[in-house]
């Protein structure tokens, strides 16, 4: 049942928020794939930082689930997994990022 409802959670929380990391406040995968969405200048970002929630163990057994990886971080850019602080990075690297958050609107407009 918690998963369930975490489930419903994450659905919720990717479908209202256009950029969406789960992540944990130590993970150094986590602090990297944060920094590098900073970095190429995202709008607009959430953040769910899954040691400080008590369904933060549901949370990851959900996005296990949809995914097929637990571990985190869990990046999410307008309702579509693009994994996890790898990926992200080897997006970031290749161009292919700041391309996705172009296509989709989320970067920071600047003058």
């Amino acid at each position: 049942m918690a998963v369930r409802n975490a489930l419903k959670f994450v659905n919720s929380a990717i479908q209202k928020d256009p950029v969406v990391v789960f992540s944990k406040t130590t993970c150094p995968f986590s602090i990297m794939a944060k920094r590098i969405l900073k970095e190429v200048g995202v709008s607009q970002m959430t953040v769910y930082e899954l040691e400080t929630r008590k369904d933060g163990e549901e949370i990851q057994e959900a996005l296990k689930e949809m995914t097929g990886i637990r571990t985190v971080p869990s990046v999410f850019i307008k309702g579509e997994s693009i994994g996890g602080g790898t990926q992200t990075a080897n997006l970031y690297e290749t161009g292919k990022l700041k391309q996705l958050l172009e296509q989709h609107g989320l970067l920071e407009q600047t003058e």
